[in-house]
């Protein structure tokens, strides 16, 4: 090579590892009504903002122009059902509750253990309150609102605590004070992501509670009050956050780890929950391929992937859509148990056994069309996205007439809702399923967890939990290191040369080396979307023995 070639690594990212739903944020500075502007961001991207962290709050508010002093529209409106969630928005399957005799009662929408016992009370009520973080639990004996407890603790620590069991209530019991009410993270709710996410994650302003009532139905972001978020009228206009890239890319692309170690099902999310985020979760026909594909080539068997069978019987629609206002039109005495999937039948539904053949409907880009062809139900759903996209979602009486409009008199006809009581391991509330013919079967013992087949198309089957298979997880490695690195030549050198970058990593590895900081994980670079690994700067030089263990 031509000069002589110095290194500079830079640990500004040192153990960073990126989400696993990664949102791409776009800032529309063009005021619009909510409506407007969740219509504008699912027909451009994917849909309005979704905030799962403070990482999102604070990647919010740096979107924003700088200049902007007001508040913009982010993906949360108030939704129909009240619930009892915990401040660092999980939303577990199986929940643990702690009430005292008669609570809760209706005295306030957050929640104070008091001899480990929970209660209700105002969140305005002035209490210590615990905080958790790498070193546990920890009393605060200072006396705060529940919302500035919240504040205290994702400033100082992590978040108010969940309490997922007995154990955990048992260990924060042994550090509470006697006769004090003191916050821990629960809390009533009543919004939705516009997207249907069902993490509960929440960062409003002080007084502005979940729960309260007429003071607006949508949330707006304060750009100024550290990304703080108010409730407003709808109606109002303002500029907006979207998120997702621009279609047709995925908006949350998951990457996927086939792992070939047979594990039961509860070892697999444990491991992809260590090493990565969780057990693969699948949302469409795409991610549905990219695991099959992802899947060595040789095997035959079935893999874990992340779904479950959860305690809740639900109707769902074929396409995953979770709509927070829900539109039924079921007949008089519907329905009435007959079976687990829906059909129209005069522009009426009605519970029928999924495996009756009959005529159905599939959506796509031309709109609605009545195949007169019998099918199970499972065979129609498959008819559909081969040909199609999926059998119908019907959101109102509007699309239901028109699909009423095509259909054959005196025949029930399949439309895509069904009973489902399957649930995804990392709590993701989106409802796509791609089972087997004749599975889910609704009978007990007939497997609660959910494994792939490569070799069907990658369809999903039921198995004991407790079986040993190879799996698939999603997410970004969390082992990973991910370094910053200048380099500075005297010379010419062509920095994107492959041979020249080996020559670099082969020095970096003896670095490393010499200083015991080197893993078994395997060195490589990581190129920009142009395809290259270096840009050029202004030159600096430094020198790599100088300067690395200063950094290091």
């Amino acid at each position: 090579m031509d000069g002589s070639l110095f290194v500079l690594l830079l640990l500004s990212g040192l153990f960073w590892s990126s989400s696993a739903l990664y949102r791409p944020y776009h800032y529309i500075n063009t005021a619009m009504s909510w409506p407007e502007a969740q219509s504008y961001c699912r027909e451009r991207f994917t849909d309005l903002a979704t905030v799962d962290s403070m990482d999102d709050v604070n990647r919010l508010v740096n979107v924003v122009d700088a200049g902007y002093s007001g508040s913009v529209w982010i993906g949360l409106k108030r939704g129909t059902h009240k619930r009892w969630v915990w401040s660092n928005g999980e939303n577990t399957i199986s929940q643990y509750y702690n009430w005292a005799s008669g609570q809760p009662n209706g005295d306030g929408y957050c929640v104070a253990t008091y001899y480990g016992v929970w209660h209700d009370a105002p969140c305005h009520l002035n209490h210590y309150f615990l905080c958790y973080g790498n070193s546990g639990y920890i009393l605060v004996q200072s006396t705060k609102t529940w919302s500035d407890a919240q504040s205290y603790c994702r400033q100082h620590y992590t978040d108010l605590p969940t309490i997922h069991n007995s154990t955990e209530n048992n260990q924060i019991n042994q550090i509470l004070l006697s006769g004090y009410y003191i916050w821990i993270g629960l809390f009533v709710d009543s919004w939705g992501w516009s997207d249907q996410w069902d993490l509960t994650f929440r960062h409003w302003v002080e007084g502005q509670s979940s729960m309260s009532s007429g003071t607006g139905n949508c949330a707006g972001m304060s750009r100024s009050n550290s990304g703080r978020w108010s409730q407003y009228s709808c109606n109002l206009q303002k500029p907006f956050i979207c998120y997702g890239g621009e279609f047709p890319h995925s908006a949350l692309y998951r990457p996927y780890h086939y792992i070939n170690t047979a594990m039961s099902w509860p070892e697999a999310q444990r491991y992809c929950r260590e090493r990565f985020t969780d057990l693969a979760t699948v949302d469409s026909m795409d991610d549905v391929n990219r695991l099959v594909n992802v899947v060595d080539a040789g095997y035959s068997g079935s893999v874990w992937i992340g779904l479950k069978w959860g305690t809740q019987k639900r109707w769902s629609w074929s396409n995953g859509e979770n709509t927070t206002s829900q539109y039924y039109n079921w007949a008089s005495g519907q329905p009435n148990a007959d079976g687990d999937c829906a059909a129209i039948y005069y522009g009426a539904w009605h519970d029928k056994s999924c495996d009756l053949n009959q005529y159905f409907v599939c959506f796509g880009n031309s709109g609605y069309i009545l195949v007169q062809s019998e099918k199970t139900w499972s065979d129609a759903q498959s008819y559909c996205r081969q040909h199609y996209t999926d059998l119908p979602t019907i959101h109102n009486s509007t699309e239901n007439n028109q699909i009423n409009q095509i259909l054959l008199s005196g025949y029930y006809t399949w439309i895509g809702l069904f009973v489902d009581s399957w649930e995804w391991s990392d709590k993701r509330d989106l409802r796509f399923r791609h089972w087997v013919e004749g599975q889910p079967s609704m009978s007990s013992g007939s497997g609660n967890c959910a494994g792939m087949s490569r070799s069907n198309s990658g369809r999903w089957s039921q198995y004991s939990c407790d079986v040993k298979q190879p799996f698939i997880c999603y997410g970004d490695d969390k082992r990973k290191q991910i370094v910053r690195l200048k380099v500075t030549c005297k010379g010419k050198c062509a920095l994107n040369d492959p041979s020249l970058q080996t020559a670099i990593l082969n020095e970096i590895s003896e670095k490393l080396k010499n200083m015991r900081l080197e893993s078994d994980s395997k060195i490589s670079w990581r190129k920009g979307e142009d395809g290259e690994v270096f840009h050029q700067e202004s030159n600096h030089m430094v020198n790599l023995d100088n300067k690395c263990n200063r950094h290091l």
